[in-house]
């Protein structure tokens, strides 16, 4: 079932409700509250949460975080519209490199143009976010370069 979304930027006040979804999609939500006006939500008509998906930022280079769809709407673009939002908006910062940890979404992220990459070929700048050293330690880092 494909429901209108409409895109906007996240605010502070959508804060502990991007939380609760993380948390419901089996993300994590250390973070969050630092990078959250970099966020981007994806809401129905009654304002419910379809999806989410955040930036942060590390000079030239960011992370891609925090991407989930609620379960019902997944496979119906929701994701990829997040995904190039936030891709537009580092983008327009300045940002070269855009990186992102995945435990078993790679081959999705691949079809969007990230590549996987060893950790140690990662941006020191974005090697500090708590992404990095406290919550994905094991997981697959990908890089797609923005032109």
């Amino acid at each position: 079932m494909t429901v209108q979304a409409r895109y906007r930027a996240a605010t502070k006040s959508d804060l502990q409700r991007i939380k609760s979804f993380l948390g419901e999609n089996g993300l994590p939500e250390l973070g969050v509250d630092e990078w959250v006006d970099n966020f981007v939500i994806a809401e129905d008509q009654n304002g419910s949460l379809l999806g989410v998906a955040g930036l942060e930022l590390y000079e030239k280079s960011g992370l891609l975080r925090s991407v989930a769809v609620a379960q019902r709407f997944r496979g119906q673009g929701y994701g990829r519209i997040l995904i190039e939002s936030v891709t537009g908006t580092a983008k327009a910062r300045g940002v070269k490199r855009l990186y992102l940890l995945t435990d078993d979404a790679g081959a999705y992220f691949e079809r969007l143009g990230f590549q996987v990459v060893d950790r140690k070929d990662v941006d020191e700048a974005v090697k500090v976010s708590v992404e990095f050293t406290e919550v994905c330690e094991t997981a697959a880092v990908m890089r797609r370069v923005i032109s």
